[in-house]
């Protein structure tokens, strides 16, 4: 953990080096971006619903075990735990700011087709699906028992057309985008590692076009997601690449040049 924490402080004050504010961004379509997403601080109804209900669900002693394939080792496929529901809620939901700015990509690409890659409590998923009720969308999980956690939660919060795929990634994820005949909006939340990273990149790009968004979570976590993350921003499907330190998006915009953005948030 200590040596996590270094390697984050350290990459984040790389990135606070390289980052430009908006004045210094010159493609219409970032500066766009930057001035109607990112400094958006609108209080959408929805926050206050959502994090109403997280705060009470936080408190949680139910127990659960959980099964994690994202921290696998060479000699087992996963690893389990028994946890609070409250502690996987705090410790594993997106921080507000991250969490709120989901809600205004979702909002502004007004996405019909949407796939999430690690449901956990559930609450990424109702930012992204609560500003687009009608879009379709699947949330994959690895853990039988936070899926049920999860669907629960969205229930509760009132968010529908939407299904969590259970299982190990790797097994599932055929089957889930054979159920897309394409993808808009694709968030990659559910395997820190580099190798499945670009595995999932480059099997949803297939069902990408001009106006899908990539949304991938905490690119730089580790150096294997650094490694990924300069892989994804430098494929030449991959018109735009914004680093957000802990997001990174990506868009495959037709007809412009090539652009990689590192932009203070």
């Amino acid at each position: 953990m200590i040596k996590n924490q270094i390697w984050l402080t350290k990459s984040y004050l790389t990135y606070l080096a390289k980052a430009k504010t908006r004045y210094k961004v010159h493609s219409p379509f970032v500066f766009d971006l930057v001035e109607n997403i990112l400094k958006d601080k609108t209080e959408y109804p929805e926050f206050k619903k959502i994090e109403t209900y997280k705060k009470n669900i936080s408190r949680s002693k139910t127990i659960i075990e959980t099964v994690d394939f994202g921290a696998r080792s060479e000699n087992k496929p996963y690893t389990t735990s028994l946890e609070k529901v409250g502690d996987i809620v705090k410790r594993r939901s997106q921080q507000k700011n991250q969490a709120r700015l989901l809600y205004r990509l979702s909002r502004h690409f007004k996405p019909e087709n949407i796939l999430e890659f690690g449901t956990a409590a559930g609450f990424s998923t109702a930012y992204i699906k609560a500003p687009v009720p009608e879009s379709k969308m699947i949330s994959m999980e690895g853990c039988a028992s936070l899926a049920n956690v999860a669907a629960g939660n969205l229930k509760k919060l009132g968010i529908k057309n939407m299904n969590i795929s259970i299982g190990d990634f790797d097994v599932t994820l055929p089957t889930v985008l054979k159920k897309f005949d394409r993808l808009d909006f694709v968030f990659f939340d559910g395997n820190h590692r580099r190798k499945p990273t670009l595995d999932y990149f480059n099997r949803c790009s297939e069902l990408a076009h001009k106006d899908t968004v990539f949304v991938f979570d905490d690119i730089h976590w580790s150096q294997g997601m650094e490694n990924a993350w300069d892989v994804i921003k430098k494929d030449e499907r991959a018109s735009i690449s914004i680093d957000l330190f802990w997001f990174g998006l990506i868009f495959f915009r037709k007809g412009i040049p090539k652009q990689d953005f590192i932009i203070r948030y």
